[in-house]
């Protein structure tokens, strides 16, 4: 982790979330205060990091006590469809921020997660730090729940969470904040200058970096983004990630031949952005 912070860190990046991509999902609660006092040691003092709690609710509880005596700014509630209801979610967070004191972050992955309204009343009460936005579509352009959204909720305070590929098209027509990445974690000065290209309507730069992302991005949409993800940055030599946690496997040798390619393209496109 202090590798890959310190990665992520030269590339520009100044915040960093901590939530799918780190499997924070089958994280046990015996080690969470451990892994929060590790990721606080490894960051510098400019930057933020914000970890992820949840999802289910007694865990969430836990946690929030947990967070309570800490200093973190937010934290991010992984999303689960399965058992949950839109109501029940708005409840379980307005119970985490009376416990922990702080807003949290909304990560809407599904169309059945949360509904405007709810998402709406949420911001509202003064709950909500930042929406990371991440329902997958085959055309990002046409999003009818994003559209909705933004009709109820400032775009400031959404951010396109699905990495590099949709970000053009959240960032620009949609009037997003910015985005997510977990390929940042290869290849975070050209993640950084992405947004940057992004920032100043530099369109041939955005669609020049965003190719050079696309064969791993494929690969995650293809193998799963979390165990991809978790070889690819093993796999380029960013950080050793040590063995996959269950529920998850690690995959094929084949599959993952394929993953120490793309990763290290990647990483080798990174180093003029980095320096």
């Amino acid at each position: 982790n202090a590798r890959l912070v310190r990665h992520l860190e030269n590339g520009g990046v100044r915040i960093l979330l901590h939530g799918g991509n780190a499997n924070f999902y089958n994280v046990g609660l015996h080690e969470y205060e451990a892994i929060l006092e590790g990721l606080e040691a490894a960051t510098g003092p400019e930057t933020v990091v914000i970890p992820s709690v949840g999802p289910f609710f007694g865990t969430l509880m836990d946690q929030a006590t947990i967070l309570a005596r800490r200093r973190f700014p937010t934290a991010m509630l992984l999303p689960t469809l399965f058992p949950s209801h839109p109501e029940g979610v708005a409840d379980a967070v307005r119970r985490f921020v009376d416990r922990v004191g702080r807003p949290v972050v909304l990560y809407i992955k599904d169309e059945k997660y949360l509904t405007p309204a709810i998402v709406r009343s949420l911001v509202d009460a003064g709950m909500v730090s930042w929406i990371k936005y991440a329902v997958v579509r085959p055309d990002p352009a046409a999003d009818p729940l994003l559209e909705a959204l933004l009709e109820v909720v400032d775009p400031r305070l959404v951010i396109s969470g699905i990495g590099e590929q949709p970000a053009p098209v959240h960032l620009r027509q949609f009037r997003l904040a910015g985005f997510t990445s977990g390929c940042v974690c290869i290849a975070p000065g050209l993640s950084t200058a992405l947004l940057r290209a992004l920032q100043a309507g530099q369109s041939d730069e955005v669609e020049r970096i965003r190719a050079l992302f696309r064969p791993l991005e494929d690969l995650r949409n293809a193998h799963g983004p979390i165990p991809v993800l978790h070889h690819a940055v093993a796999l380029a030599g960013v950080a050793d990630t040590g063995p996959m946690l269950p529920l998850l496997a690690p995959l094929p040798a084949a599959v993952q031949d394929r993953i120490r390619e793309a990763a290290t393209a990647l990483l080798e496109a990174e180093v003029p952005a980095a320096r």
